[in-house]
């Protein structure tokens, strides 16, 4: 008798539970909605794309860089398209000395020639010449000003 009451709280709960769960096919409950199997994948037609041996060059980089207004050589070697590197403004000097009387000024529209095949060792130098020069500073009271690109 003591078993019988021990497990009776357990039976009542399993015939409860028999009881709803059988109530929802009986009292109107809907099954869900059986879900339409995705479609097929599409087949690819056509020819497919032809194999290149050799990828497409990249687009030539400017050998010449023609001065706009508030450039300094600082910023043209910053530039995408021509260094990408601040630090490798002496590159352009040095290649420009005859045209260039003063670094920190430059004339609009004037041409610049930007050298390309520079080797390790000349970038190095050029990096190491930059470091010893501050970026050149617009001094107060100036009339003009330029500001950042």
């Amino acid at each position: 008798m003591k078993k019988l009451v021990k497990v009776f709280p357990w039976i009542a709960a399993l015939v409860a539970l028999a009881m709803l769960s059988g109530c929802a096919a009986v009292c109107g409950v809907e099954e869900q909605a059986k879900v339409a199997p995705p479609p097929p994948p599409k087949k690819w037609e056509g020819a497919p794309a032809p194999v290149t041996e050799a990828p497409a060059p990249a687009p030539a980089l400017p050998t010449t860089y023609t001065v706009e207004k508030c450039d300094d050589l600082w910023s043209i070697s910053a530039k995408p398209q021509i260094y990408q590197d601040a630090m490798m403004w002496p590159c352009i000097f040095n290649a420009n000395k005859a045209k260039i009387k003063n670094a920190n000024k430059l004339k609009v529209g004037m041409v610049l020639s930007i050298p390309r095949d520079l080797t390790d060792a000349q970038k190095a130098d050029c990096r190491k010449q930059a470091a010893k020069f501050p970026k050149y500073v617009v001094p107060k009271g100036a009339k003009r000003y330029c500001p950042p690109k």
